[in-house]
């Protein structure tokens, strides 16, 4: 059973909004609230912070096999990303919307050098739920662990159910896959078959076909990966089928 917390490897979105607010804009002048955002499928996470009399940015992004890392200071709604000999050319926007922030460029060009080839960063970002930031979710899922280590099934079960609901839409898809096996084996535990098997009814298709079948949609640098949870998924819908027939029997 799986618990590593990893970076996200999901696609962006294929179409980022395209507007950048200038500090002439009075829109602008609306500040930007301090917290974490994550993108949809969790592939971007962007930290907003206070220091001193500034508000500072913190951005990570993987897409594909590309990672992108920018940091610096906000002025208004434009960002400065900075490198270790200081202020780059990468210019980055911040527009304030009802679910988060809206993360733009006027400078892809120059922004590459802080990314790889493939590297993107542009997408709206969710703010992120109360249980659902980084530091949240690990907190929760060590407890987890430790409840499930303990054989305390029950409490394990309540740990982590709320997981998915709470945060399903910003999870990166390896932590989701990991969370839905340590899930349904729970409720596996717990002789909640059913549930079992509707938690892990997104990996059911794959765990009916071989593996090489099933590594054959995925690029090389992630089949392996997307294999370990199909496995893993293989092996709690046999459980949880075979309780579910005795069960009712």
């Amino acid at each position: 059973m799986s618990l590593a917390t990893t970076l996200c490897l999901a696609q962006p979105p294929a179409g980022a909004p395209e507007f950048a607010p200038t500090l002439d804009d009075p829109a602008a002048s609306v500040a930007l609230v301090p917290g974490e955002y994550i993108t949809e499928k969790g592939w971007g996470h962007l930290l907003l912070t206070r220091h001193k009399q500034s508000l500072r940015f913190s951005l990570e992004s993987t897409t594909s096999q590309a990672m992108c890392f920018l940091e610096g200071v906000i002025d208004g709604r434009q960002g400065i990303a900075t490198s270790e000999t200081g202020p780059t050319e990468c210019q980055v926007q911040f527009a304030d919307t009802a679910e988060g922030i809206d993360v733009t460029t006027t400078t892809p060009v120059e922004c590459k050098s802080l990314c790889g080839y493939n590297g993107g960063f542009e997408a709206p970002y969710l703010r992120a739920k109360d249980g659902c930031s980084r530091n949240a979710l690990a907190r929760t899922r060590a407890a987890f662990q430790q409840h499930y280590d303990r054989k305390d099934y029950r409490t394990a079960l309540t740990t982590l159910s709320p997981v998915l609901a709470q945060c399903g839409p910003t999870l990166e898809w390896e932590e989701e896959g990991d969370i839905r096996n340590d899930l349904a084996i729970t409720q596996y535990k717990n002789a909640l078959y059913a549930q079992c098997l509707e938690t892990l009814n997104a990996y059911a298709e794959d765990a009916a076909t071989d593996d090489d079948a099933v590594m054959e949609n995925w690029p090389p640098v992630l089949a392996d990966r997307y294999l370990a949870i199909v496995r893993a998924a293989r092996t709690n819908l046999a459980l949880c089928r075979k309780a579910l027939a005795r069960q009712k029997n």
